[in-house]
């Protein structure tokens, strides 16, 4: 073996024997110092989980951990311990340290378990805040920030933090109002480190005012003069710019003006206003410091008018005033004004003629009248109404002719027919009549009726006619016609006129013999006329026409009683001699029977009608042949008519 090698296991040799030395050294030590005390895995130490700031580190410890390693000689050992966080800041994850320290009797046989280290967490810490105030009026600025006045005082800063607290205010809008809600948010300031160990107080809710803002307005300028329009409004002519306003907002400005009344005056006081409007208007206020006094005119307003009618036509009377049919309306009166307009209208010469021009001149009365405006208006100006006037000569009835230059030309007045009559005219041209009856025609059927004049060239005269009813009533009726020209002016003439019993009450009862109807006694005195001519001696109850025919108007004469004489309308016959049938009896007088011969009868059957001396008819029958017995045994004594088919024959019976 070298040297080397026997130096080296000499000196393993060595190194062996000094571990083992060593090893019972520590061995010795082991024995001689405490036991390392531990704490359970199981049951282990628990701490507070979180803890509010407050500017220590201490915290507690909520569980102490189940001792380990204790000898079963030496048990009456108690553990205690301690827990601090690192540092005192806010923190969500932080190491918590545990130291434990042993107490009781056999402590001194242990060393304390070896310190814990756990995790838990530091929370801020509120403030609080009290006594803030805000301003309570606040003149708008178009801001919603409010004005601190005293941020009041804070509660819960931990002594040495250095921890300030300031405050903005702000308003929920930015408009004018009274009582607003104003929002306080608080804000920490000083060493950052501090401040993040505290929760900033929460936002405060105040209430204060917005006031408006004060504008600057320029002088407005008002229309000198108006027209009269029933209303105190002043016209603004100009109301200029507006200072002071914050920029964006839109706000105008206005002014308005009235006067005292609306009446017409000249320099009346005025009023003047003045206002703000648009979206932002309400923020602001104007600042009115004009000490001027306004004044201005209220002129009166031009009336104008409509409606008028004017006769276009007159009669000659020298002078140019025209006939206003209508008066003209005002159209353009304010309100419930009312005027008095007095108008005229006039030719431009008072001379017949055609073509002349109408002009209408208006004009108020001198003193108005109460209750009325005119003062507030002005008349109108001259209207020329019409080129086409005309003035003619008056109608007059020629008064030489018949009854005030009216002849009737009727002779007889009977139901059914048409009365005619003419005027006469000494000056004009009419061109209508209309007739207005009595209430007594108007009852019978006569009906008022308007008519045009047509005057043939070179005439004089017209003529009229109106029809008589049917039914009409006899007796006495009045008429009037008024007659009118193109002027529309009409004179009056009034008429009386019969109307004539009906003819109905003749009858034929011969061939030459015409008879009135009296059954009942109506007539008693008579006289008889022929195409209306009276016939002498003709004043019984019927008429033979001595020429052996009828022919012609055959028309009565009578009289009833009390009243006075009227006539009977004409029954027309136009028998011609070559024409006349025979007609005889025998014998006459007549006894019992009486014989009929005929001679010129073309039909077989004939009608058979027998009258007394009254026209009444007393015996009716019909028989056939030329020949024909009549027995007249049962009729009383006197003159009877036997009439066969229209022709009669005069028999005496004694």
């Amino acid at each position: 073996m070298t040297k080397y090698h026997q130096f080296s296991a000499s000196t393993a040799k060595k190194q062996a024997l000094a571990f083992m030395c060593l090893m019972c050294l520590v061995a010795t030590s082991l024995w001689a110092q405490p036991a390392q005390l531990t704490i359970s895995k199981i049951d282990r130490t628990q701490v507070t989980p979180t803890k509010m700031y407050d500017g220590t580190t201490n915290t507690i410890i909520t569980h102490l951990g189940a001792l380990e390693g204790l000898d079963s000689a030496h048990t009456q050992v108690a553990l205690y311990g301690t827990a601090h966080y690192i540092t005192p800041n806010v923190g969500g994850i932080k190491s918590v340290v545990v130291t434990y320290t042993l107490g009781d009797i056999d402590s001194a046989y242990y060393l304390a378990p070896q310190n814990d280290t756990l995790l838990a967490a530091i929370t801020p810490k509120p403030l609080t805040v009290t006594g803030t105030t805000v301003d309570s009026n606040k003149v708008y600025n178009g801001g919603t920030v409010a004005t601190i006045t005293n941020v009041g005082t804070p509660n819960g800063i931990i002594a040495g933090d250095t921890v300030y607290i300031s405050a903005l205010g702000r308003f929920d809008d930015p408009n004018v109002g009274n009582n607003k809600n104003v929002t306080v948010t608080y804000m920490l300031s000083g060493v950052p480190a501090h401040c993040a160990n505290y929760i900033v107080p929460a936002p405060a809710s105040l209430t204060a005012n917005i006031t408006p803002l004060q504008l600057y307005a320029p002088l407005p300028i008002l229309q000198a003069n108006k027209v009269y329009d029933g209303t105190i409004t002043c016209n603004v002519v100009l109301t200029g710019e507006l200072t002071g306003m914050i920029a964006g907002d839109e706000v105008y400005y206005r002014a308005t003006a009235s006067f005292s009344d609306p009446n017409v005056g000249q320099n009346k006081p005025v009023s003047v206003y003045s206002y703000l409007y648009g979206p932002k208007s309400g923020n602001y206020t104007v600042v009115d410091t004009s000490t001027r006094q306004y004044t201005a005119n209220i002129l009166p307003l031009k009336l104008t008018v409509d409606g008028a009618v004017v006769n276009l036509i007159k009669d000659y009377d020298g002078t140019d005033t025209a006939i206003i049919l209508a008066y003209p309306q005002p159209t353009n009166l304010i309100g419930n004004d009312a005027v008095t307009l007095i108008t005229t209208a006039r030719y431009d010469n008072p001379n017949p003629g055609s073509n002349k021009t109408i002009t209408l001149s208006f004009r108020f009365p001198a003193v108005s009248p109460a209750g009325y405006s005119n003062a507030n208006y002005t008349a109108p100006d001259d209207i020329i109404y019409s080129t086409l006037g005309k003035i003619i000569l008056p109608t007059i009835l020629d008064t030489t002719v018949g009854t005030n230059g009216f002849i009737a030309t009727n002779t007889h007045n009977c139901p059914g027919s048409q009365f005619n009559g003419t005027f006469t005219l000494a000056q004009g041209s009419p061109t209508y009549y209309t007739l207005e009856f009595d209430d007594n025609a108007l009852a019978q059927g006569f009906i008022n009726t308007t008519n045009d004049i047509v005057l043939a060239e070179g005439s004089n005269t017209f003529n009229i006619a109106f029809d008589i009813p049917a039914n009409c009533a006899p007796g006495t009726y009045s008429v009037t016609f008024r007659i009118g020209n193109e002027s529309m002016r009409e004179i009056r003439h009034t008429t009386t006129f019969n109307v004539n019993l009906s003819n109905t009450y003749l009858v034929r009862v011969f061939n030459d013999v015409v008879s009135v109807d009296n059954r009942n006694n109506t007539f008693n005195t008579y006289q008889w006329y022929l195409n209306d001519n009276p016939i002498e001696g003709a004043t019984k109850a019927y008429y033979q026409d001595p020429r052996g025919y009828l022919n012609g108007n055959y028309s009565l004469l009578v009289n009833r009683g009390t009243e006075s004489e009227q006539f009977i309308c004409p029954i027309t016959f136009d028998d011609q001699p070559e024409q006349a049938k025979t007609l005889t009896a025998y014998p006459n007088p007549v006894v019992n029977n009486a014989t009929l011969k005929l001679t010129g009868f073309e039909s077989e059957q004939h009608l058979l009608t027998i009258y007394n001396s009254y026209g009444t008819a007393v015996l009716r029958t019909t028989f056939s042949g030329q020949e024909y017995t009549i027995d007249m045994t049962t009729l009383p004594q006197g003159t009877y008519m036997i009439n066969v088919d229209g022709l009669t024959a005069k028999t005496v019976k004694l």
